[in-house]
């Protein structure tokens, strides 16, 4: 299991190319969304491009995924990977359409079996499934892990669990067996600072996960 590392949502004292490559380094980062939550697109824009150039070499010399969190326009006006799809967004397959098979594409199933299999159909490359655990991030009602469709129904995409997760209950995360563990607040906001948020993560989880 890796992780899924996503940016903050706004202008981060501790959201730095420094800080991302130390992260980069002690965790196993499969992939890195930015995900700015500003409201005009042009804020949007300041925020990744403050950021991109840094942070796309350093995923490119650790062939970690980079992604974008929803926006097309943002999508062409930089060179990323993929792009993140939540429940309000275009689809999967406009995403395919407009930047071609081979652009990753994931999609947040929330915990809704209708979206899984409609995630297949258009041939997305991983899904999500939460918010497991009560997030600062997501306004949904968090959906107990016990209660995701991943118990009930074999999970044929790469899928990541995402929500409130933190350094107390990712190993309670285990059993599920995702492929990745999307971390945001847990990194950033951490109160010895990001760096050693993930040489905690690191600690815990150890070779378990």
């Amino acid at each position: 299991m890796k992780f899924y590392l996503i940016s903050p949502p706004f202008k981060h004292e501790g959201f730095s190319a420094e800080n991302f490559d130390f992260i980069t380094d002690t965790l196993d980062v499969e992939y890195f969304q930015f995900r700015p939550r500003y409201k005009t697109i042009n804020q949007r824009i300041k925020f990744i491009k403050n950021h991109y150039e840094n942070i796309n070499l350093i995923c490119k010399k650790k062939k970690i995924k980079l992604i974008i969190n929803n926006d097309f326009k943002i999508a062409k006006r930089f060179k990323f990977n993929g792009i993140h799809l939540g429940g309000n967004d275009r689809t999967c397959r406009e995403a395919k359409e407009e930047f071609g098979q081979n652009f990753i594409v994931g999609v947040s199933c929330y915990n809704s079996l209708l979206r899984y299999n409609s995630a297949v159909n258009q041939s997305a490359n991983y899904v999500a499934f939460g918010s497991v655990y009560k997030s600062s991030t997501k306004k949904k009602e968090a959906i107990r892990p016990e209660n995701l469709i991943i118990n009930k129904k074999r999970i044929k995409l790469p899928f990541t669990i995402i929500g409130g997760i933190n350094h107390d209950n990712i190993l309670s995360l285990r059993y599920l067996k995702p492929n990745n563990i999307a971390v945001i607040s847990s990194i950033w906001d951490y109160e010895k600072g990001p760096r050693s948020s993930a040489i905690l993560f690191k600690k815990i989880t150890g070779n378990v996960l």
